[in-house]
């Protein structure tokens, strides 16, 4: 009777630990899809290219204190009727600036049809409360959402896309 016991023991551990093993590979391979394969779909699937700079002159008066210039091409196929811009600034010495707010949200009305790229000043001068003497740096710039003249929205909420 013991024997018995040790064999069923025995069998129920050898058993128990294929599953173990089984169900150990198959979180991992759950948490390296989880972990990857959003991030890679996203930067897959981004319709856009952003880049954009922080400057103080204004040529033709759009702006007192400061504009960013930002470069957006639509690589859709559809035609962006709006967009919202996401964006850091920092200082000279990397820290984030103390005259304003220095994460912007801005909603961007600019029709944009597919393949064509847009070059446009916005006027940070409502955001901040004194004009810099330096020039910010920008980082951490994305769109988090674009409406499209069909109606169909793309979003972004998180920044996987930040370039």
């Amino acid at each position: 009777m013991k024997e018995m016991k040790k064999r069923f023991c025995d069998l129920l551990s050898k058993r128990f630990g294929a599953v173990k093993l089984i169900l150990g590979k198959a979180f991992l391979l759950l948490l390296f899809l989880n972990l990857f394969s959003c991030s890679l779909f996203a930067k897959e699937a981004c319709p856009y290219l952003v880049s954009g700079s922080v400057r103080l002159v204004s040529e033709t008066g759009e702006f007192e204190a400061a504009g960013f210039d930002l470069f957006l091409m639509n690589k859709s196929e559809k035609t962006i009727k709006n967009f919202t811009l996401v964006f850091f600034l920092f200082d000279e010495e990397g820290e984030p600036i103390s005259n304003g707010k220095s994460n912007f949200v801005i909603s961007v009305s600019k029709e944009l049809e597919g393949g064509n790229s847009l070059e446009a000043c916005i006027s940070l001068d409502p955001y901040l409360s004194e004009i810099p003497e330096y020039p910010y740096e920008v980082d951490y710039l994305y769109i988090s959402r674009v409406e499209y003249e069909d109606g169909s929205v793309w979003e972004d909420p998180l920044g996987l896309n930040a370039f």
